[in-house]
């Protein structure tokens, strides 16, 4: 269960629509994190469970943040920073930034978003503060540069090798859910491995081309913000459905699911035609037990809390470097650190979770990644617990040496 839970009413700026916070696991000494997620039908259970997830990744990765999701149910996408920065403003005035929770971007929002976000909180609490209370921002490492896809990618060609799949990298045929940060760059990203592109989708629609789309004048377009539906016509020997969810039974051997979640439904999953799933969008599968279908078909797929882990790692270096004011680096310096962040933590999950496959292929990758943050959390736990009896000590020794000064 959820232990925080902030609604604000939009009402005030004149916008129409309520920001959520939903913070799942506090931590004293650090801001929970999580980013803002926008869109028109959001709730809280998705915020909820999205909060859930970030937690979960946030102790994979070992980074000491605790798990929080950020989300604003609007009514008019062109009031994106509008709404960003009247959430920001109202939980300054709560004293909750940028202590308790730390922001970022998320679906329908990216550095000029957070940005906003961050004016917001200056208008309450001046600038220094206000930088701590997001990352992602302009002039900090943006998720734009590609951190998410990233990892997701990372992840990818680290399970091929680790369970000696059938296929390669180089070659490899991809189709993939969504065009935004995650599955913009994861185009660029695997086109520049050597893998070919065979089918990508957003909510205008499908475009599949058994012999694959040229990915760069496909990532080109895609940067000019050109819908799938627009980019038909740019590939006549492709083929155009309006439906999105055709493109997931296509066949191919990786599939990037980077959309808004919860695309795998009970009747796709049975007609996947892929070799293994990267979850690039939290909460990729419509119901848990789904998973398990996928699992028994002898399809991999890689969960999100491992696979999309990369935008919170590149969060937690921008915070570090923030607190410890060396965010003036030069961005190629800044993004150098990120990546070796991101390769040291998601390979060696990959390779812990690769190894329990190994072990015990009937489980879901889902199950045996939780299993890892159960033993995680365990030793976590019994090293907090050793801290807390040894500061016992020390302080109970030092209180019977200096009592004598205190009468």
């Amino acid at each position: 269960m959820a232990n925080t839970v902030i609604k604000i009413n939009l009402d005030k700026y004149h916008i129409d629509g309520e920001a959520i916070l939903v913070v799942d696991t506090p931590e004293r000494s650090v801001p929970a994190k999580g980013g803002i997620r926008i869109r028109e039908n959001l709730t809280e259970e998705e915020v909820a469970a999205l909060a859930a997830e970030m937690t979960k990744k946030c102790l994979l990765a070992d980074i000491p943040f605790g798990g929080a999701k950020g989300g604003i149910r609007l009514k008019n996408l062109e009031e994106v920073e509008k709404a960003m920065y009247a959430f920001g403003r109202e939980l300054a005035k709560m004293d909750f930034l940028p202590y308790k929770w730390c922001a970022a971007p998320d679906v329908n929002t990216d550095s000029k978003a957070v940005d906003s976000f961050i004016a917001g909180c200056a208008s309450v609490m001046g600038w220094r503060k206000a930088r701590l209370a997001a990352t992602g921002k302009s002039t900090g490492i943006p998720h734009e540069l590609g951190s998410t896809a990233y990892g997701v990618v990372l992840s990818i060609e680290e399970t091929i090798a680790e369970l000696n799949l059938d296929f390669k990298m180089t070659g490899a045929s991809v189709i993939i859910e969504g065009t935004g940060e995650v599955g913009g760059n994861a185009i660029t990203l695997l086109s520049e491995k050597g893998s070919v592109i065979l089918g990508v989708s957003d909510i205008t629609g499908a475009l599949y081309c058994e012999t694959g789309i040229e990915a760069e004048k496909l990532t080109r377009l895609i940067e000019q913000k050109k819908s799938v539906k627009d980019l038909a016509a740019e590939f006549p020997a492709a083929e155009f459905q309006a439906d999105p969810a055709s493109l997931l039974v296509k066949q191919a051997d990786i599939l990037v699911l980077a959309g808004p979640g919860r695309s795998l439904n009970e009747k796709n999953c049975l007609q996947l035609k892929v070799k293994l799933i990267a979850e690039g969008a939290n909460i990729a599968y419509a119901q848990h037990a789904l998973r398990d279908v996928v699992c028994a078909r002898g399809i991999y797929s890689i969960p999100g809390i491992i696979a999309n882990s990369g935008g919170v790692i590149s969060s937690y270096e921008e915070w570090m470097m923030e607190t410890e004011t060396l965010i003036h680096l030069p961005l190629e310096e800044k993004w150098s650190r990120v990546k070796k962040s991101i390769e040291k933590r998601i390979k060696r999950n990959i390779q812990e979770l690769c190894a329990k496959i190994r072990t015990d292929g009937t489980k879901n990758s889902y199950d045996l990644t939780l299993e890892m943050a159960e033993e995680r959390m365990e030793t976590v736990s019994l090293e907090s617990k050793k801290l807390r009896v040894l500061t016992k000590r020390i302080n109970k020794e030092l209180e019977e040496r200096f009592a004598v000064y205190t009468g």
